[in-house]
């Protein structure tokens, strides 16, 4: 039952995503394109001694915990339990979206984005891990015997 809750609201919540990463916020088409490959400048950049509050939090919170549910896809699919898989499947999906938006010129390419995004992945997904090996919301997800020992040693 939660499966089929869950498979409808993280379809509706990625289009929302979507949606939000190319026309929200007031984005249109540029013919300017960014991109920033140097990892950490753009994070680092919202460290520095004049740090604008508005901007850390929907730069480095928000793309951390927008993207936290996609580690709870292991809710769907088995194999989506693995982290390896779902890491890289995840990287694949969040780099074409990147990508995406630097052909459009609707948004920014940048590898920190990738960064924060899987980060918050990440979070979702031992959030997901821990609550099954703790019961924590009646939560029971199949986990591969090789995780199952790691989960279980804590």
């Amino acid at each position: 039952m939660i499966r089929r809750y869950y498979t409808a609201a993280i379809f509706i919540y990625t289009l929302f995503l979507l949606y939000m990463m190319f026309f929200g916020l007031g984005r249109h088409s540029s013919d300017l394109r960014f991109l920033q490959l140097h990892p950490f400048q753009t994070i680092t950049h919202f460290f520095g001694p004049h740090i604008n509050r508005q901007a850390f939090l929907i730069n480095i919170v928000g793309n951390v915990f927008v993207f936290s549910p996609f580690g709870l896809l292991g809710l769907i699919l088995k194999k989506l339990n693995r982290i390896k898989f779902l890491s890289l499947s995840f990287l694949l999906c969040i780099c074409i979206v990147e990508f995406a938006q630097y052909i459009t010129g609707r948004g920014t390419a940048d590898i920190d984005d990738v960064i924060l995004n899987t980060t918050g992945m990440l979070l979702g997904f031992g959030l997901l891990q821990a609550s099954a090996q703790f019961n924590w919301f009646n939560i029971s997800i199949y986990l591969p015997k090789k995780e199952r020992n790691i989960v279980s040693s804590y």
